[in-house]
């Protein structure tokens, strides 16, 4: 038996990129509430390492007003169901201009499990060879650059990067010993 018991569920707002919905709910010791979840496709994250160096990308980031440096990641709106590998593949392409000859999963997180389903697939990407980019309009502006693994994580001690996911993403890749 589930905590939460769904009564009701209403969709408050929808665009391409995402869902808001707002669901009356009743929990197990017979209280009502309102529960919000926000619905996104699943997106990959990728860590592309180059010896002992890794690509980042730094971009314009609305919600928090700044430019913020962070793993290549994203998704595809227009096929939110594309096999992960592929889009991993592509996200590196069109951000860093990079072609992998070999991509590993690391593992698959959620992002925000307390108001979103949302989850990431994390890609370890080798061999790099590099070609052109393709950014999306909504990437305009974003450029990427080759920095040391040593680098990367004084920038995450320092708070330089502060996106949860790139953090999250490049500790179980070396928790599992794919960045020694």
């Amino acid at each position: 038996m589930s905590d939460i018991k769904t009564l009701a569920s209403t969709e408050v707002y929808r665009n391409k990129w995402m869902r808001l919905r707002e669901d009356r709910i009743l929990r197990a010791d017979g209280n009502e509430g309102i529960y919000s979840v926000v619905e996104k496709p699943d997106f990959v994250v990728i860590i592309a390492r180059e010896d002992d160096a890794l690509y980042i990308v730094e971009q314009y980031r609305y919600p928090i007003g700044k430019r913020t440096l962070e793993l290549p990641q994203g998704s595809w709106e227009c096929a939110p169901d594309e096999d992960p590998l592929r889009v991993a593949a592509g996200e590196l392409q069109e951000e860093t201009g990079l072609v992998a000859g070999r991509m590993r999963h690391v593992g698959y997180q959620k992002l925000a499990q307390g108001y979103s389903s949302q989850g990431y697939h994390i890609f370890l990407a080798e061999d790099l060879t590099q070609h052109q980019t393709s950014l999306d309009q909504e990437e305009v502006g974003l450029t990427a650059r080759k920095i040391t693994l040593r680098e990367f994580e004084a920038l995450i001690a320092e708070g330089a990067v502060s996106d949860a996911t790139s953090v999250t993403a490049y500790l179980l890749a070396k928790l599992k010993g794919m960045l020694s």
